[in-house]
C-alpha cells in the first residue's frame, strides 16, 4: 500500500472521552468502552501486510515513502482473521513486536497487554496463543523464512501501479460501518 493510501479505521482518536489521553491510555479505553468512529487515515509510511490464516498476528512491511529503503517488519498480534463479506475481521491484541531489516528485535506495548489482561479487556487464554505465535515468528525469522526473507524485504511495487481504493460502502461515511463518521485525512477535506 503506497504511502498516503486512504483507509478507514475505528478509533477513539478525537472522541471527548478520549481527550487529553496518551495513545496508550486511548487504547486501553478503547477496548474498555468498545467506542469509536470510523475515520479516514493517510496511510505511512508505504507497507505491504501479510495476513495468513489461522494466525494470531499481521506482519507488516515498511518501506520509506521518499527513497523506497526497507524499514523493517511490524507484527501486530490479533485475533486469527476471520473474512467476511465486508472484508477481514479481527481485534487487536495490544502486544506488538518491531524487527529491524538487521533482525534485531524489540516488544512493544508489554505493559499495555498486561494492563489489559489484568483488566479483563484481553481474554488471558490469548497470552499462550501469542506466547507460542511469537516463538514462531522468531523462529521463522532466524530461518529467513517468508515473509522474513530477502525476496520479501526486496520487494518494491510497481510505480505505475495505482492506489488502491475501498469501495464507497467501506469508505469514510459508508454504509458498511455500524460506527458513526469521524474526522478525514486532511488531504481529502473539501
Amino acid at each position: 500500500m503506497p504511502a498516503g493510501t486512504l483507509a478507514v479505521y475505528a478509533t477513539n482518536r478525537g472522541l471527548p472521552q478520549a481527550e487529553g489521553l496518551t495513545r496508550d491510555q486511548r487504547k486501553l479505553l478503547a477496548l474498555k468502552t468498545l467506542t469509536a468512529k470510523a475515520c479516514e487515515f493517510a496511510e505511512t509510511p508505504s507497507k505491504l501486510s501479510i495476513f495468513r490464516p489461522g494466525r494470531w498476528s499481521r506482519i507488516n512491511l515498511g518501506f520509506d515513502p521518499h527513497d523506497g529503503d526497507f524499514l523493517g517488519w511490524y507484527v501486530d498480534f490479533q485475533l486469527p482473521i476471520n473474512p467476511t463479506s465486508h472484508g477481514l475481521v479481527t481485534k487487536d491484541l495490544v502486544l506488538d513486536l518491531w524487527i529491524n531489516p538487521d533482525g534485531t528485535w524489540n516488544w512493544k506495548d508489554q505493559a499495555d497487554y498486561e494492563t489489559a489482561i489484568s483488566q479483563h479487556l484481553v481474554d488471558a487464554s490469548s497470552r499462550l496463543h501469542l506466547e507460542r505465535e511469537a516463538e514462531r515468528i522468531l523462529d521463522e525469522l532466524g530461518r529467513g523464512d517468508v515473509p522474513f526473507s530477502e525476496e520479501f524485504s526486496r520487494f518494491r511495487p510497481d510505480r505505475t501501479w495505482p492506489a488502491p481504493l475501498l469501495p464507497a460502502s467501506h469508505a469514510w461515511g459508508g454504509g458498511a460501518w455500524s460506527l458513526p463518521s469521524g474526522w478525514r485525512a486532511e488531504s481529502t477535506r473539501r
